[in-house]
């Protein structure tokens, strides 16, 4: 019994050590890899099983959202953002997505490519313009051209041929909040990187990650040198049950108003950041499907699932943030949107983020 109680331990032990190899330099999410590395296989064989769900929903939204593209073309953008979803240690904000460069999802030093990325490509001086926010502003299962700082060159070239040449630069990052988005501007000003303008997107994870903007934490602290590949939100419960859940101690109703205030005292002081350095910044809420949208029922790609946390949040951003000059409320633009305004449970379609894009520099004074 001794000598078989040996062997066991010993072949527990090369199972650990083979399984610490496999996860060298990326985050194994359970202490020891041998258990993680069972549940990823676990996952892998039900992926196998239902062929992944999730990416038929995508495949299937992109047959329809983009008429016309052969499959082949669909098929290779969705592989370029499952292979474009690592992100990588960045001081301050904590990470952000490496390099990438493909035919439709491009990267460079944690810039989005746009496409187009300006008003006039021969202009010497153009006004550039930051957009920061989460998953909505990089365009996530979007194309390099889809994004909303590609629509709102495209829309500013229509509505203003002869104004002031703009150029575009996309620091959206799936998962940021606005708090997040405060220190990384912050860094970008400190490190001379002035922008004449910036945008600020938020609203979704604002109320999705409450827990983080209690904490005024980032979603994923990975430590320096450590890699994470985000993966589809319901195959990964044991990773985003924090992100999801409330602040221990409070109900929904007390989290509600700590979102809400959090989120306008960092808007507040990106403001005062900016005028500091004579920037105008506009900050825009953004429309989601869990409020405002009675079609929702009825989109085939959009997420069906109540929260209460929206509800209660929603009203209370738009009724404190009135008075604020440079605060605009969009939550309500999917009110009478009976098209496919989303490309997945909760991104935005190409079309949708043209008309998001188009509603912005309508607000905008340029």
């Amino acid at each position: 019994m001794l000598y078989y109680g040996i062997m066991i331990v010993l072949l527990l032990v090369m199972f650990e050590l083979i399984s610490r190899a496999y996860y060298y330099q990326h985050l194994s999410r359970h202490s020891i890899a041998f258990v993680q590395l069972m549940k990823d296989v676990k996952q892998g064989a039900r992926n196998l099983i239902t062929k992944d769900t999730a990416r038929q929903r995508v495949e299937k939204a992109q047959e329809m959202l983009r008429p016309g593209l052969p499959k082949a073309v669909c098929d290779e953008i969705t592989n370029e953002q499952t292979a474009a979803n690592i992100a990588l240690y960045l001081p301050w904000v904590e990470f952000t997505f490496r390099d990438f460069h493909g035919k439709y999802v491009n990267i460079s030093d944690h810039i989005r490519k746009s496409v187009p990325d300006r008003s006039d490509d021969s202009a010497v001086n153009p006004q550039k313009i930051f957009f920061l926010g989460g998953s909505t502003m990089y365009g996530f299962n979007l194309t390099d051209q889809e994004t909303i700082p590609s629509c709102f060159v495209r829309a500013y070239r229509q509505s203003h041929p002869n104004g002031r040449p703009i150029r575009v630069v996309n620091l959206g990052m799936p998962f940021y909040h606005s708090y997040q988005e405060l220190i990384q501007l912050a860094d970008l000003l400190f490190k001379d990187e002035k922008p004449d303008m910036v945008i600020m997107l938020d609203g979704l994870n604002e109320c999705l990650s409450v827990n983080d903007t209690y904490k005024r934490a980032p979603a994923f602290a990975i430590g320096k040198g450590d890699t994470y590949r985000f993966g589809a939100m319901e195959d990964r419960h044991d990773q985003f049950q924090d992100f999801y859940a409330l602040p221990p101690g409070m109900s929904v109703d007390s989290a509600a108003k700590m979102a809400c205030r959090r989120y306008l005292d960092n808007i507040r002081h990106a403001h005062e950041l900016t005028a500091m350095y004579h920037i105008p910044l506009y900050c825009f809420w953004q429309p989601v499907p869990y409020y405002d949208y009675p079609n929702r029922d009825k989109d085939p790609f959009c997420t069906h699932t109540p929260s209460e946390r929206f509800e209660r949040i929603y009203p209370m951003v738009k009724t404190q943030g009135a008075d604020l000059p440079y605060f605009f409320f969009l939550g309500d633009m999917l009110h009478d949107e009976t098209g496919l305004p989303f490309i997945d449970q909760i991104h935005y379609s190409p079309g949708f983020s043209q008309t998001v894009a188009e509603k912005m520099l309508s607000l905008i004074p340029l």
